[in-house]
């Protein structure tokens, strides 16, 4: 997947209470995900591709093809999660959204996992010339 659009995403339940208790993992990320672009899109949403890139508990980077970048930004936009999911609404926040991995803010702790995309990233670019 070259042409690729990066979203670093934060869950919230908008109560400090709960986000402290709560720790949410890969399978729930992608439930809520799931979720979102199926109330929103449907079959075509059900079916969107999209990666993780790294995945921390209220953090989440993810890839996704560039052509679908609007298709999940406007599912997660628009969507909040029953309590269903963890007992709870969440919500989730875009923070960031970039084509260009060497353009995302990422904190000291992440720069590793980072490092290694942007490498795996310029790999499969050089296959392609």
């Amino acid at each position: 997947m070259i042409f690729t659009n990066r979203f670093n995403f934060y869950r919230t339940s908008q109560s400090k209470e709960v986000d402290e208790e709560f720790r949410a993992d890969e399978m729930t990320w992608r439930q809520w995900l799931n979720n979102a672009l199926k109330r929103n899109h449907g079959l075509f949403g059900e079916g969107l591709e999209y990666y993780f890139i790294h995945q921390d508990d209220k953090i989440a980077y993810i890839k996704v093809n560039y052509h679908d970048r609007d298709i999940l930004a406007s599912a997660i936009s628009t969507y909040t999660s029953t309590d269903e999911l963890v007992g709870h609404p969440l919500v989730v926040i875009i923070l960031q959204e970039t084509p260009n991995l060497k353009l995302f803010e990422v904190s000291t702790d992440d720069k590793l996992w980072l490092n290694k995309e942007i490498e795996e990233q310029e790999d499969d670019n050089s296959h392609w010339y």
